[in-house]
């Protein structure tokens, strides 16, 4: 059997061309969200008393989250959509550049796997999603710490009026220091559910696809059993 290349082009796939700006936006609304609630306590337009210096600290967290989204496997999937467009003609030139003939058959004597390892290598930084699940509590707590610190009187004051003053403001600045860490952790499990999503719809489209382009392949059964098929009718 040949390989029939009008065949391959045929290969449907799904969502080709999609945009992503709907993705992202997704993935950065709740973050974005919460962060604006923390601004709207700020500012005394919420019962919700806030400090500037956790403002400040959620502030660079969710700026650290908007850089981070881009590398989640959501939208990493979502790209690999995109990408989806140029698919079909990579694949036929992948194909037909590792072409091998076994007695009247010809196929492809390479691997699926490393096709898409080498056509997905670009979606997304890798370094960036295997870091993204621990990055946001640490910063968290980090800021946590340094609003505490920030925060911390230096109890100075001889009278007990003076003094009960500044504890107050210490125990109002603790207060809104977790908020921090809050943040932190809860952008954590964001990033975590969309992660473990992305991922099993990409694994699931690979999938599908290696399924619809298995025949274009040799597996090894079909080498060893059409070489030891050429051997017996030599002998």
């Amino acid at each position: 059997m040949d390989i029939n290349q009008e065949a391959l082009l045929d290969i449907t796939v799904e969502g080709e061309g999609r945009s992503c700006f709907l993705t992202y936006f997704k993935l950065i609304l709740i973050p974005f969200l919460t962060y604006l609630v923390v601004l709207l306590g700020y500012f005394k337009l919420l019962a919700f008393p806030v400090e500037i210096h956790s403002v400040v600290l959620i502030g660079i967290i969710f700026i650290i989250a908007l850089v981070f989204a881009a590398h989640n496997a959501e939208y990493g999937y979502c790209k690999f959509q995109q990408m989806l467009g140029n698919f079909k003609g990579s694949l036929k030139q992948y194909i037909i550049k590792n072409l091998m003939s076994i007695g009247k058959e010809t196929k492809s004597n390479a691997s699926f796997e490393d096709f898409m390892n080498g056509f997905t290598k670009d979606v997304r930084n890798e370094n960036y999603a295997s870091v993204g699940a621990g990055v946001f509590p640490t910063l968290g707590i980090l800021g946590t710490f340094i609003s505490i610190a920030i925060s911390m009187p230096d109890f100075s004051s001889q009278t007990a009026d003076a003094l009960e003053q500044e504890i107050s403001l210490l125990l109002a600045g603790v207060g809104t220091a977790f908020y921090v860490s809050i943040y932190g952790i809860f952008l954590s499990l964001w990033w975590i559910f969309f992660e473990k999503r992305g991922m099993s719809r990409f694994e699931r489209q690979v999938e599908n696809l290696r399924v619809a382009t298995g025949s274009f392949f040799w597996t090894k059964e079909e080498i060893e059993k059409g070489y030891l098929k050429e051997n017996l009718k030599k002998f």
